[in-house]
């Protein structure tokens, strides 16, 4: 983590990303039961939930100053993928992007079984 992403408004996880805590998280859960724990903890954190697609596993979540777009993959039956891209709607981030990402990350750890991070690279 350099002074760039300090400055950037938008942080994006994916499966070879060079952070580990920016890298895709797997869970030992199936599909439902990794999406009904994100929207748990969208009610306790005081999400909107604008939208809620299943077919493409996608959720849409917002809040005052920010959006959070969820993508839920199956991989098999017992393995799923979560990737978050987080956005603050200022100049400036102050490094909140990677914030909140941690922090769903954090409580999604609490709730679920999980596998690791970038399992797929």
């Amino acid at each position: 983590m350099g002074i760039r992403s300090f400055f950037e408004t938008i942080a994006e996880t994916r499966e070879k990303h060079p952070e580990e805590a920016m890298k895709t998280h797997y869970f030992r859960q199936r599909y439902t039961a990794v999406k009904d724990a994100l929207l748990a903890y969208a009610k306790t954190a005081g999400y909107t939930v604008k939208h809620v697609n299943d077919t493409h596993g996608e959720l849409y979540l917002e809040q005052k100053n920010h959006y959070v777009i969820a993508t839920i993959t199956q991989m098999n039956p017992v393995e799923t993928g979560l990737d978050l891209k987080v956005g603050f709607e200022s100049l400036i981030g102050f490094n909140r992007p990677r914030k909140t990402i941690a922090g769903i990350f954090a409580h999604m750890k609490q709730s679920l079984i999980f596998k690791g991070t970038g399992l797929n690279a």
